[in-house]
């Protein structure tokens, strides 16, 4: 009499070959399910649209990019995206740039392109949000809902006065501090209210030339001078509240120190020590509709770590 179907399995079960089948149906199926992760992780990952419209405001190719403007999230006209894109532009030297990852924030999805002035070293972010349609196969836009444009454009507008007078307090403040100048008086002078920056001012820079010339552990050295002081690496974001009517410089930036005990008559020789430190400055303006005045500094100075 013939076997059973259910006899031969029961008997198949037993073999070798039956494990090697499921072995096979096992790795079959993680591989299913791995492609199946990685095209559903690909499907919710808006880099592509993002790359592509960065790269349109490279090339200023700004008709692509108003075709990916979700126009759910946005009144403004064809004509007057361009007009503002435009304009942004002109404020970004980009001899080249550095396109980061898909990051999220609130629920919503953004990327951040990172543009580069290889003559100054300064860098300059862009940064655009998306609007994510449908689930498994979605589509994204770019959602302009997520920036207020009028307050975006108002700080590109105000941003060569507002790199000009930065860069003024930062020159004079490491002047100060090559000068080891603990009253700062030429920074403060650039403030409109100098009395009440004053004490911050003088505080920072107290505590930075403190850092620069802090002698060696031992006692050996009590005290270094402060030699040179090289910047690197700057970059700059300006923003504007039109609330407050107040503009905000923010840079950030790093710099090589190197300090050195001065000969005397009791010491022939030069001891040397040098260091690099990171820098955040913070600079606030009061706006009246027509001039931008200086009213608010704070500097953060730490190691910087390898």
């Amino acid at each position: 009499m013939k076997e059973s179907f259910k006899e031969n399995f029961k008997k198949f079960r037993k073999t070798r070959a039956y494990s090697f089948v499921i072995i096979l149906v096992a790795i079959a199926a993680c591989i299913l399910i791995g492609m199946g992760i990685a095209a559903y992780q690909h499907a919710n990952n808006p880099t592509d649209e993002g790359s592509k419209y960065l790269r349109a405001f490279i090339m200023q190719d700004y008709n692509t990019m108003y075709k990916m403007v979700d126009k759910d999230t946005t009144k403004i006209s064809k004509e007057k995206y361009i007009e503002k894109m435009r304009s942004l532009r002109q404020t970004y030297d980009i001899d080249s740039y550095d396109i980061g990852k898909v990051e999220t924030k609130d629920g919503t999805q953004f990327i951040t392109m990172t543009c580069k002035n290889d003559q100054t070293k300064s860098k300059k972010d862009f940064t655009v949000y998306f609007s994510k349609h449908g689930f498994f196969n979605p589509t994204y836009q770019v959602d302009l809902s997520k920036v207020n444009e009028d307050e975006e454009m108002m700080a590109n507008e105000y941003q060569n006065t507002l790199s000009a007078s930065a860069d003024s307090v930062m020159n004079r403040y490491y002047t100060a501090i090559r000068n080891e100048d603990k009253k700062c008086n030429d920074v403060i002078a650039l403030f409109k209210n100098k009395k009440a920056v004053k004490n911050s001012v003088r505080k920072t820079a107290k505590k930075n030339i403190k850092v620069l010339t802090k002698g060696s552990k031992n006692g050996k050295i009590k005290k270094y001078a402060v030699k040179d002081i090289k910047i690197n690496s700057i970059r700059k974001a300006f923003k504007y509240n039109a609330q407050k009517k107040k503009f905000t410089t923010i840079y950030t930036y790093d710099y090589n120190y190197k300090s050195a005990t001065n000969i005397s008559v009791s010491n022939s020789y030069i001891f040397k020590k040098k260091g690099k430190r990171k820098v955040i400055m913070t600079l606030t303006y009061d706006f009246d509709g027509g001039n931008v005045s200086l009213v608010g500094f704070k500097l953060i100075d730490k190691k910087k770590r390898k």
